[in-house]
């Protein structure tokens, strides 16, 4: 495939089922230059642990041909772990609290922390948002960039580019819900700050009630009121009138940024969804 001409920026999208560069945007559309699906091409894809991710990330790479700049990735969070640290006090050092949150990984989930690469934003003063990615992906997309003569810019999970993205029109209070294809991210802010983190898995995407009844039922175990006002973003279940919950303020945000045309693909994956947020960042 041939390079699009005056494209900016260089996006992947690492998606639940396939994997997806768009290495350009004009007024006719987005270019992608190379689409694969990762069940042809991840050996061990049933577990984020066992995913051997070389083999994909060359071959979409080579692919798209010979291409340079900055390649911005950003990762569907069916690949990705949340969870929340509340740093105890005397905890100060950059050490420690990377010590605190691997800990509290293998205690959430089960699995070695040391074959996932860990990330928040660190600070000693209040609760953070964690996020995990295979190390194997981030190894595997530091090494074949580097071949393929291009500078990996960023490894952003799904939510974390969608929050970051939109955080001007987030609240300080409230619940605030990002949605990929298998599962949505529920955080639970008051005053600015992180209370609660939960990832809700699914394989239909539940109605706007089943998120409610869901938020609510974290909000009853935490022991405290459910909060007015619940953003929504990414893929998103439809507005319905909620005639029980006359006091809830729905606000969803981003839904009114129209997607450009994929020149070169007949529809619009999460793929596609996840390589545009770096694109066009």
């Amino acid at each position: 495939m041939s390079r699009w001409p005056g494209r900016a920026q260089l996006g992947m999208g690492v998606g639940a089922g396939e994997m997806l560069i768009v290495d350009g945007i004009s007024s006719q559309g987005a270019h992608v230059s190379s689409m694969l699906p990762l069940r042809d091409y991840l050996p061990g894809a049933s577990s984020p642990e066992t995913a051997i991710w070389e083999p994909a990330i060359s071959t979409a790479m080579a692919q798209a041909g010979k291409i340079s700049g900055r390649l911005q990735v950003s990762v569907s969070d069916d690949w990705v772990r949340y969870w929340t640290i509340t740093p105890p006090v005397g905890l100060g050092s950059l050490a420690e609290m990377r010590a605190l949150a691997a800990n509290r990984f293998e205690q959430l989930f089960g699995a070695a922390a040391e074959s996932w690469y860990i990330e928040a934003d660190w600070r000693d003063d209040r609760t953070m948002l964690a996020c995990a990615v295979p190390k194997a992906l981030t190894t595997a997309l530091n090494e074949v960039s580097r071949q393929s003569g291009c500078t990996l810019g960023s490894i952003v999970p799904e939510s974390v580019r969608l929050i970051n993205r939109d955080a001007a029109s987030l609240g300080n209070d409230g619940w605030v819900c990002s949605f990929g294809v298998h599962s949505f991210l529920a955080l639970l802010r008051s005053d600015g700050r992180l209370l609660s983190a939960r990832q809700f898995r699914f394989d239909l995407l539940p109605s706007l009630p089943e998120v409610l009844a869901r938020l609510e039922t974290e909000t009853l175990r935490m022991g405290v009121d459910m909060p007015q006002d619940v953003f929504l973003l990414g893929d998103a279940p439809p507005l319905v009138e909620l005639r029980d919950r006359p006091q809830l303020r729905i606000v969803v945000v981003g839904r009114q940024r129209a997607l450009p045309t994929p020149i070169g693909l007949d529809r619009k994956t999460d793929a596609y969804r996840l390589a545009l947020y770096g694109a066009m960042k």
